[in-house]
């Protein structure tokens, strides 16, 4: 009796120890490898740490247009808020909403909807998180920054059959008056 109950109790342990690698292992696989940078977006404050020549901003992509061989963005900058910060200003905006937290760790501010026309570098990166890759539900899943190309960017920017990609905010670096960088943000 005393053997039966000492295999079973190994047993136990023997599960309970592959359980926790199964856990840790599917944790590490589902976890984007640059899941810092993603959750540490730039937010207004975070722009001073910046080079002097270049800014980063999020901004809505209100459209694009080709002008003189160049694509020209039309953007509507916002504030861009996560976490505390986010929950701070939400409280601060929204006092009688009966919630203490921002809805999904964000908060967007977008109080001056002036819109400016800013030129992209033909060598862009494109990082995209959220878009239609063949016309399928099961192709629009997200892929944590996943680099496409400015001439990709472009024609998914144009296709609103199953995804608008203007819904989404874009953190974009610019430098020298160029846009060198294009970050989709994830809004769930």
């Amino acid at each position: 009796m005393k053997n039966a109950a000492k295999q079973w109790r190994y047993r136990m342990i023997g599960a309970a120890v592959a359980l926790l690698g199964i856990i840790v292992l599917t944790t590490y696989l589902l976890t984007p490898a640059n899941a810092e940078e993603r959750t540490n977006v730039q937010s207004p404050s975070a722009n001073k740490a910046q080079l002097a020549n270049s800014e980063v901003y999020t901004a809505y992509i209100d459209g694009m247009r080709v002008e003189d061989g160049k694509l020209m963005l039309t953007v509507d900058k916002i504030g861009w808020y996560q976490g505390e910060e986010a929950d701070a200003i939400f409280k601060q905006r929204n006092p009688d909403a009966g919630m203490d937290e921002a809805p999904d760790g964000y908060y967007i501010v977008n109080d001056n909807k002036e819109q400016e026309q800013v030129e992209v570098k033909a060598d862009a990166n494109v990082l995209m998180q959220l878009y239609d890759r063949d016309g399928t539900v099961q192709g629009a899943d997200i892929q944590w920054n996943e680099p496409v190309s400015l001439t990709k960017f472009e024609s998914l920017y144009g296709d609103k059959r199953m995804l608008d990609l203007s819904v989404f905010p874009y953190h974009l670096t610019i430098q020298d008056g160029k846009v060198i960088k294009i970050v989709q943000q994830y809004i769930p």
